[in-house]
């Protein structure tokens, strides 16, 4: 059977969950789009409801292929899937226009506070980013960049946000995120004697000059508001030069910025990682 009202009660959840800022109780995240939903399976995500458009039997393209070849997948990973009408699956997601099909899935598992004792470890913490757009991208490049871990502190947009999961393109689900509130987590980060960079404009010294030796935390504030004060407690602030007359880099890309000089200079074996 064809959903064809946006009452229905697998439309309105997906509304539900798009809509809402906070986390879902019930732990649940909504996925818009098939390259969501791909990276998703691929990682593990479990999947609880998925709705698809119907289409013509006339119409095709490679778009319409991709979601076919979606569908069959998830329905023989036993997944329920749901057909609905096109303008019901467009009012059930949170984009401008729909990609013909909308899952409901569970939350990945929260990370544990053990993986701070790794020795490797690259941490990720973004401090009080609400910006959706940039937390996913800051994720999407701690991903890239090979970070082990993130960690989001109170403040901080929800990393399952719809919106944030877009800006990600599925890197989300790659690597483990921490949700803790700063004090406990710079109190965990201390007893695990994790080194602390902490991006600051007016930091003491240049981000290339700070060592960069595992384990470590590279900590990114808000463009209004920075990082939290405490962090400097047990931390290094380092600073991006500026070049050109503007007061600061956007947060993600000094998130960037960081991520990478550490990302090359441990690659390369550098001397100046210690």
């Amino acid at each position: 059977m064809v959903i064809t009202s946006t009452r229905h009660p697998l439309v309105q959840t997906l509304r539900r969950l798009g809509e809402h800022p906070r986390p879902d109780p019930e732990h649940r995240m909504i996925l818009d789009g098939p390259r969501l939903i791909e990276e998703a399976l691929d990682a593990g995500i479990t999947m609880e409801s998925v709705l698809v458009a119907v289409r013509p039997a006339a119409s095709g393209g490679a778009a319409r292929a991709r979601v076919e070849a979606l569908e069959a997948r998830l329905r023989a990973a036993g997944v329920r899937v749901y057909e609905g009408a096109p303008r019901v699956v467009q009012a059930a997601g949170r984009v401008v226009t729909s990609q013909g099909i909308v899952a409901v899935a569970r939350r990945p598992r929260e990370a544990d506070e053990s993986l701070l004792a790794a020795g490797d470890l690259l941490l990720f913490v973004a401090d009080g980013i609400q910006d959706p757009g940039n937390l996913g991208t800051m994720l999407r490049t701690a991903v890239a960049s090979g970070a082990t871990l993130a960690a989001v502190t109170e403040g901080t947009a929800d990393p399952f946000h719809p919106k944030v999961l877009r800006a990600t393109m599925g890197a989300g689900f790659r690597i483990p995120i921490l949700q803790l509130d700063g004090s406990r987590l710079r109190a965990a980060i201390a007893a695990h004697g994790v080194r602390v960079l902490v991006a600051d404009a007016h930091g003491a010294i240049e981000y290339t000059e700070a060592p960069a030796a595992p384990p470590l935390a590279i900590v990114i504030g808000s463009e209004t508001a920075g990082p939290d004060p405490a962090w400097t407690a047990i931390g290094t602030r380092v600073r991006i030069p500026l070049f050109g007359p503007v007061e600061s880099l956007n947060a993600a890309v000094a998130a960037g910025v960081l991520l990478y000089d550490v990302a090359r200079r441990r690659r390369a074996g550098s001397p100046e990682v210690h």
